[in-house]
Formats: structure tokens, C-alpha cells, sequence
């Protein structure tokens, strides 16, 4: 039902951003979702300047009974920041970021970007673990975790989460950090979007200097290569983090991408990569010294709207033999294309942290595996659909239970924050719901119902 020019008229004496309704220019574009596979069509966009705006925005939601999505990013596979006939708060104009090089201390707006953050980080030399594609959100990635390149020496970004202004439910403007409201900086630090609209974002920051890395490609022949990427990994300290996507190549068969970053000594780090490679021909790139902007371009930016994605997770004790043959038979039978298999390594200082720090529930696994759905043609959803299903049924066999909630499907069940949290961070999670959102306003998300 469209929204009455009357309330819309009387909002906008008060609002300073933009609202963007069906009718205005900029709608198709502003409704647009990082996943093609999902088309809705809000009945308001809301882009605020402030977080004064967004408390208006929140009364306005409430008092017109329309359902509320929050919006950074935008990288959700699942669509959480867009609502069917509902109103959408944007914060895509909330970008701004401050560095204090002295102190190592970063301030980000809810709607910044890791281009956005590593840009301003890295002109002092400085950074935090980030998203890997350079238009992720920065607080929706954080709010759920946070894998990145530096999270064997930092940590997970959440992590490094000091502090936040936050939007509740009522419109209220919190300043949070671990002074004013511990528990509910320890929620923010994995428990998702549920809590209010995160207007501000507080980061400590890290030394980053010359690093050495980059990507290459080599064939997926039988799990041997697996064996010898989990056996350096293993050994090697904290300053190496190598991603891999698994996928199967029209030109080259099954493949393997090394997505590779080391902090430190060249030579130390080509060392660790040649053990890693081994034999196995280079079928493209190279592992070369780079620096942090040059790592986190590896995967350069997948546009929105042009691939259609559905992406299942879980976590493994380890990367043993036998999840290995699972993941290179999958990828040898599987047609060529854009999906595949990607492996992340939890490793340093990533698995140091305990409940008590965050919320983000999975520390003990080493590895996250991840079957991703890519693709461009409808006419193949069920059948790409079919495969990550089969395949995250194959790996999730030898899994240690949970999800990365950044990485949730749209079909997830509604109760799947339950499964993905150990039952006392869930329920701490619940009680901190309760006090904040107790109607469930904030719920286009992995929903922890008060």
C-alpha cells in the first residue's frame, strides 16, 4: 500500500536525507540487491544524514506497521536489507571515516565500505581485518563476525569492535563501548543486525606495512594438494591467512584459487607458498611482494545484480582426508562455472578469543567451508541450488556444528540463529534482545526473536 502524502509530507520537514518512494527517480537503482535472485520493492527508501534521521526513520516505520530492513553495504546473499512493501532505512550516506594514527583508532559511519575504511587506514600505515571485496559493508560485515586476510594477527574484525552508536528500537541514540554497556558491545561483536541500526563504527587498528602474497591458480587433481595446503598452514604462524575457492574451469578442469596474504619477510612468505604449491603448475597468477591494497583487491568487486548467488556454510574441526576427497570429487563432477567451494582458514588469533570477548560463535573449527552458488542464467537456479544443497549436505557431515550468519541463505529456517550459536550465547543474545527490541522491530535479519 503506498505510504500518504501526507505522512510523507510531514516527514520530510523534520528528515534532512532523502526519501526515495516507487514513483521517484532513483527507486530501481536504490532497491537494487547485491543478490539478482532477489527482486522487491520496498514502499520507502529512506537515506538518512544522522542518526536523528534514522530515529524518524525507525517512528515512521513503527507508527505506519510496515516491516524495517537496514541497509549498509548491501551484500547481503540473503536480501536482509531489502523488504517487501516495507521501508528501508540506507545508510549508504553515513560513510564518512576518521583515523587517529597516534592512538590506532578508526571511526567508520554505518554506511562505509572496506574501500571506504582501508583507503583512509592505509594512508598511516594501519588497518583491521576486512571483507574481501572492497564494496562489503563495514558494519555488516562486523556485526557478524568478519574473515578477512589479517585475522590470524587481529583477530576477527568484530574483534576489534571498541565501540558503536547505535539506533534503538524507541529511536534512541546510544554511545556504546565497553564503559557505558559491556554486554552490549559483546553482542554487536558477532550477533548480528538484531540489536538497533548501527550508526557508528570504533575500531582499534594494526600495523600493516610490506606484505607478500596475491593469487594463483592450480589444479585440483585428487586431495593431495589439500593435505599439503592444511600441513603449512598448521605450522605456519600467525602473519599467513591463504583462502581458497575450489571450482571447476571450462579451459583448466578442476581447479584450486590461492588467495594468499603473509605479513612480514618476503622470503619467508615465498618459502611457505612454494611448499604450499609444490609441483603442481601455475595455471595463473603469482605470489609476489604487495602490499594490503593489492591483497584485498584479489577478488576486485563482484557488481550487484549481475549474479545470481545462494551460498551454505559450516564449520569443520579440521580439513582432514576425507572432507578433502569430498571436495575435490564434488569439484571434478561438477559442470564448469562460477560456483564453487571456498575454504577459510581459522587461524591465530582469530581462535584466541573466547565467549566471554564475543558473541561470534565458532573459534575452535580451523576451517569454515563454504559451498557458493555464482551465476548468471535463471534457467539454471535449480539446478546450481541442487548442488550447493547436495554439496553442504557431503561436507556439513563432518562438521562441528553452527553457521556464519554474513553467509545465510534466503531459505535459511526461521529459528537458524537458535542453531547457530552455542545455547548461552544465544540465550545472553536473547536477554540483550529483550531490553532493546522487545517488539522485534530489528527482524529482517539471522533473527534472535525476544
Amino acid at each position: 500500500m503506498p505510504i500518504p502524502s501526507r505522512v510523507l509530507d510531514r516527514t520530510r520537514r523534520t528528515f534532512t536525507g532523502d526519501l526515495i518512494g516507487p514513483r521517484d527517480a532513483g527507486y530501481d537503482e536504490a532497491r537494487r540487491s547485491f543478490n539478482a535472485m532477489i527482486d522487491r520493492r520496498p514502499a520507502l527508501i529512506v537515506l538518512p544524514a544522522g542518526p536523528a534521521d534514522v530515529g524518524t526513520a525507525i517512528r515512521l516505520a513503527r507508527d505506519l506497521e510496515l516491516p524495517l530492513a537496514v541497509r549498509g553495504g548491501g551484500h547481503s546473499v540473503a536480501g536482509y536489507g531489502i523488504v517487501e512493501g516495507g521501508l528501508i532505512i540506507d545508510l549508504r550516506r553515513m560513510r564518512a571515516v576518521t583515523v587517529d594514527p597516534t592512538a590506532r583508532r578508526a571511526t567508520a559511519g554505518g554506511g562505509a565500505t572496506w574501500a571506504d575504511l582501508d583507503t583512509a587506514t592505509q594512508a598511516h600505515g594501519l588497518a583491521v581485518t576486512g571483507g574481501v571485496f572492497g564494496d562489503t559493508g563495514v558494519a555488516g560485515l562486523t556485526l557478524g563476525g568478519g574473515l578477512g586476510f589479517l585475522q590470524g594477527v587481529a583477530g576477527l574484525t568484530c574483534d576489534n569492535l571498541i565501540g558503536l552508536e547505535l539506533v534503538t528500537a524507541a529511536g534512541e541514540v546510544l554511545k556504546i563501548d565497553q564503559a557505558t554497556d559491556p554486554d552490549v558491545l559483546w553482542a554487536h561483536r558477532g550477533g548480528g543486525g538484531n540489536f538497533g541500526v548501527v550508526t557508528r563504527l570504533d575500531f582499534v587498528l594494526h600495523p600493516v606495512g610490506q606484505m607478500y602474497g596475491g593469487f594463483v591458480d592450480v589444479p585440483l587433481r585428487d586431495s593431495a594438494f589439500l593435505e599439503r595446503y592444511v600441513a603449512v598452514h598448521a605450522d605456519a604462524p600467525d602473519e599467513l591467512i591463504a583462502m581458497l575457492y575450489a571450482s571447476h574451469s571450462a579451459d583448466h578442469g578442476a581447479v584450486a584459487q590461492i588467495q594468499y596474504a603473509w605479513l612480514g619477510d618476503p622470503a619467508a612468505g615465498d618459502r611457505y607458498g612454494r611448499e604450499m604449491i609444490g609441483e603442481l603448475a601455475v595455471l595463473g597468477g603469482a605470489l609476489k611482494p604487495a602490499t594490503y591494497a593489492d591483497i584485498q583487491a584479489i577478488n576486485e568487486i563482484m557488481p550487484f545484480a549481475s549474479y545470481r548467488h545462494y551460498w551454505k556454510s559450516t564449520f569443520v574441526p579440521d580439513l582432514t582426508q576425507d572432507v578433502a576427497e569430498v571436495i575435490v570429487e564434488t569439484i571434478q563432477r561438477k559442470p564448469a562455472g562460477g560456483s564453487g567451494i571456498l575454504i577459510e582458514p581459522m587461524h591465530g588469533q582469530s581462535r584466541r578469543h573466547g565467549h566471554d570477548h564475543a558473541a561470534f560463535p565458532q573459534r575452535s573449527p580451523r576451517y569454515h567451508v563454504s559451498p557458493m552458488g555464482i551465476w548468471q542464467d535463471a534457467a539454471t537456479d535449480a539446478a546450481e541450488i541442487d548442488w550447493v544443497r547436495a554439496t553442504y549436505d557431503r561436507v556439513h557431515a563432518f562438521a562441528a556444528g553452527g553457521t556464519y550468519v554474513n553467509y545465510i541463505t534466503p531459505d535459511e529456517p526461521p529459528d537458524r540463529a537458535r542453531s547457530a550459536y552455542p545455547a548461552a550465547v544465544y540465550d545472553r543474545l536473547q536477554a540483550i534482545k529483550r531490553r532493546l527490541d522487545p517488539d522485534n522491530v530489528f527482524r529482517s535479519n539471522v533473527n534472535i526473536a525476544p
